[in-house]
């Protein structure tokens, strides 16, 4: 008998492969846990638009964290569960900071609807984002009520950008700063993060966080892991990850998700689970 009640996972690097793909083990996998009645969860910096676009795997999630940790989303009936949006005021300062210290960077912010972006945040990254986008100057972006935004330079990674954006004061009480790849910097809201909007779907579901089995690869998922009885990082994921990880499991190519949850007995093994479509 399995130790836990529901299932968290990162999407992009844990159940999703390199070429945009889910496995049939991964889809055997969510499928058999729907048929049990366990809920699965995804825990993402995508937006729902993002989620949507996952069409053999979102009839299966019971819920996603969706833009990390700021939107609550339900698959079966496209309706948000919550919605946090950053400060206003952070949100001016934030423009203003990079229009004057760093004209070159690119700004993306998402309202619930849709992302505005710079051209330069678009020309950097024209394929990041699902749903409808719009190119537009930093002065209309800072007019949107937006739950998340990203930052991006040609010449800084994640973590300097993180290091810059908290030397300026924009961490702590001000945002959260998410590593969530290698070159973008995803930004929420004050004590917003996945383990925030983990521990809210569970509370919506009744589940208690000690009795959940988590999945990740990215910094970005080391806060959600506190929030899980168990977590477990992907064998691709950094240094810093699989050291904040319960255990660690095979790569996302070689299904780690699908095999640690047939390990814990959450799934059958091997069983011929039919058609995931």
């Amino acid at each position: 008998m399995a130790d836990f009640d529901a299932v968290v996972t990162d999407l992009d690097g844990t159940v999703i492969r390199r070429d945009g793909t889910i496995s049939d083990a991964t889809l055997r996998a969510a499928r058999a846990l729907q048929h049990d009645g366990v809920p699965l969860i995804a825990a993402t910096a995508r937006t729902p638009a993002g989620v949507d676009a996952l069409h053999t795997l979102a009839p299966f999630l019971t819920l996603a964290v969706c833009c990390s940790g700021a939107v609550g989303y339900i698959p079966a009936t496209a309706a948000l569960a919550w919605y946090e949006p950053i400060p206003r005021d952070v949100v001016t300062d934030l423009a203003a900071f990079l229009e004057q210290r760093w004209p070159s960077a690119g700004l993306a912010a998402y309202d619930g609807r849709q992302w505005w972006m710079t051209s330069t945040y678009q020309m950097l990254y024209p394929s990041r984002h699902k749903g409808r986008t719009a190119v537009v100057p930093a002065a209309t972006i800072v007019a949107v009520d937006p739950c998340a935004m990203a930052v991006c330079h040609p010449e800084r990674n994640s973590p300097q950008l993180i290091a810059a954006l908290h030397e300026a004061g924009f961490g702590a009480t001000r945002l959260v700063l998410h590593h969530a790849g290698p070159a973008v910097v995803d930004v929420t809201a004050p004590a917003v993060d996945k383990a925030s909007g983990v521990l809210r779907a569970l509370a919506r579901l009744g589940v208690a966080p000690q009795r959940v089995i988590g999945f990740g690869d990215m910094p970005i998922d080391i806060a959600m892991f506190s929030a899980v009885g168990h977590s477990v990082a992907m064998s691709n994921a950094p240094d810093e990850v699989r050291r904040a990880a319960t255990s660690q499991t095979a790569s996302v190519e070689d299904d780690g998700f699908a095999r640690t949850l047939c390990d814990v007995g959450l799934i059958p093994c091997g069983a011929r689970l039919g058609s995931t479509r």
